[in-house]
């Protein structure tokens, strides 16, 4: 299933650059500041990295399509009863799938919106009281997310491009009947990337 939507994704996109002249793509890499609903945990710092490839349809619309390996979850520390310090996290990797509208607002300078499409690879809820740290791997995970992103990116000449974007999740990470409440990803990224023309 995940392979027959990622095939759907890429062949729709390159089927509308088709013939187009004003085609780049390239690498990116950046950070997530990440959280879930209803954990009453507080946020997690970690990566994505990926590719991005897009196309301009005139001088002021495009599209962007990214495919991104990206770390997420949401973490917590405290100490115990015993004054042990407590680190727990629940981190959940996705490869996610935006699908992005590109606006060209001002000079190189873009606003981005689209649905964005994660494929969920796995979780694990790790928890270390001082010295010892355990992993459990976390089952009834959504191995299929849809999130809302938002966001701006200004290119450079030279061809690195700075990116921050806001993805709102729109369906639940676990599931709601055996977690007992939504829990929907909430992730905050920046990005640097290069482009390079086809």
């Amino acid at each position: 299933m995940k392979r027959i939507l990622l095939l759907i994704v890429v062949v729709a996109f390159f089927g509308s650059v088709k013939a187009q002249s004003d085609f780049n793509f390239g690498p990116k890499v950046g950070l997530n500041v990440t959280n879930l609903t209803n954990f009453e945990m507080n946020n997690k710092a970690s990566i994505h990295f990926g590719g991005f490839a897009n196309v301009k349809f005139s001088d002021f619309v495009g599209m962007q399509v990214e495919l991104l390996y990206s770390r997420q979850g949401t973490r917590d520390k405290f100490h115990s009863n015993y004054n042990k310090k407590v680190t727990s996290v629940v981190r959940v990797n996705y490869l996610n799938i935006p699908v992005l509208a590109r606006l060209n607002v001002w000079d190189n300078l873009h606003v981005e919106v689209g649905p964005e499409l994660g494929l969920a690879l796995n979780a694990k809820y790790v928890e270390k009281v001082g010295d010892e740290t355990t992993k459990v791997k976390m089952h009834n995970l959504n191995t299929v997310g849809l999130s809302l992103a938002v966001g701006a990116s200004y290119e450079l000449d030279m061809g690195l491009m700075f990116s921050a974007r806001y993805n709102i999740g729109l369906t639940n990470v676990f599931d709601k009947d055996i977690v007992g409440e939504s829990n929907k990803n909430h992730v905050f990224q920046l990005s640097v990337g290069y482009k390079l023309n086809l």
